[in-house]
């Protein structure tokens, strides 16, 4: 499994990719932000690094990145494994390979995430990875961080 970058090739790939059980992307997908708008939100807001996580040649899932400059911290602020695709470990892996990237940043000594307080899922990955629980709120989410 492998972290690559979004192309010309493979973009309508990754905006394609759904959490949602209706197995249709849109722009809000379960939990999570969808890859398109995120994408676009990169464009234009260039503190954030795209990537597709991509699992034996098939991408499997998005992840942005990077530093959230209204929140002034540097924040893992999108993860998702296509819906086919869960269940397998992908996520946590997926999140492995983001945290090792960050930690090569210059001044990133934590990383903050947020979370939607139903995704329980996500929650115990995010806690058995290292993440722990502020007991804060940023857009009635539920934020955690994990330290260097």
């Amino acid at each position: 499994m492998k972290l690559i970058d979004i192309t010309k090739n493979n973009w309508e790939k990754i905006v394609c990719l759904t959490t949602n059980k209706e197995n249709m992307p849109t722009l809000c997908e379960e939990y999570v932000a969808s890859n398109a708008f995120s994408i676009v939100q990169a464009k234009y807001e260039e503190t954030w690094i795209t990537k597709a996580i991509e699992h034996d040649g098939e991408i499997i899932g998005f992840t942005m990145y990077g530093y959230c400059e209204e929140q002034k911290f540097y924040e893992l602020c999108r993860i998702m494994i296509d819906k086919k695709y869960q269940g397998h470990g992908f996520g946590t892996k997926a999140i492995k390979m983001v945290l090792e990237e960050m930690k090569n940043i210059k001044n990133c000594k934590e990383v903050f995430l947020s979370t939607d307080s139903e995704n329980m899922r996500g929650k115990h990955i995010y806690e058995k990875i290292g993440f722990i629980n502020t007991g804060k709120k940023i857009d009635d989410e539920e934020l955690y961080y994990y330290k260097f």
